[in-house]
């Protein structure tokens, strides 16, 4: 997703941290999450305070206006969408915005404007009450059928007792690519808590030893 990952730059040219996820207000982008490096607390950067942005670096403004925050709230990227009989509609990879706010919705399997959302929770649902002709669903490009459920890939919607005592064999990189999971490691509750927080289960699933 836009973004993420890059560095967070201040006016006097030394590096603050990077940035860890977008922060939403519903599906309105209202800033990023960032993570400072020193001391690794989480905070919300807001639009306003975002001086410019380029390939690499985010510049900030006044690092005091940045709002440290306890917990951050869970990200909906891999999120699955579901309609109101509980077909899927793909794991959500990223969000296409027009300045701050949201117009497209991009999953695994399909396109989706925001303003068929519905509910956000653990899964994104969306209203299937529509006409013939679906007008707020577009299959991807890179699909050549209609969309499907028996289409889906493996869905990653699993416990965290699920990975636990598994063992990795692939290493798996977090958003400043370090290596976060090494080949061979066995996955403990700490170790799918640190892939939770850079976005990395649906990674982390297909790379458990079969």
């Amino acid at each position: 997703m836009e973004n993420i990952s890059k560095i967070v730059l201040q006016t006097d040219g030394k590096r603050f941290g990077y940035v860890l996820d977008v922060a939403l207000e519903g599906l309105d982008k209202i800033g990023y999450y960032v993570v400072d490096d020193e001391s690794e607390g989480e905070f919300l950067l807001k639009n306003e305070n975002i001086f410019c942005v380029a390939d690499k670096f985010l510049l900030i403004g006044d690092v005091s206006k940045l709002e440290f925050i306890s917990s951050k709230p869970d990200s909906i990227l891999m999120k699955e969408v579901l309609d109101e009989k509980c077909n899927s509609f793909g794991i959500i990879e990223k969000f296409e915005f027009k300045r701050a706010k949201c117009i497209k919705i991009v999953t695994s399997l399909c396109e989706i404007l925001p303003k068929y959302v519905k509910t956000i929770g653990d899964f994104v649902f969306i209203s299937s009450k529509r006409k013939k002709k679906v007008e707020h669903i577009f299959p991807r490009a890179d699909f050549d059928t209609t969309v499907k459920i028996q289409s889906v890939p493996e869905r990653v919607v699993l416990s965290s007792s699920f990975y636990i005592g598994k063992t990795s064999d692939e290493d798996i990189f977090g958003f400043n690519n370090e290596k976060i999971v090494k080949k061979g490691d066995v996955i403990t509750k700490a170790v799918v808590e640190k892939v939770k927080k850079h976005n990395r289960l649906n990674q982390l699933f297909f790379a458990l030893k079969r």
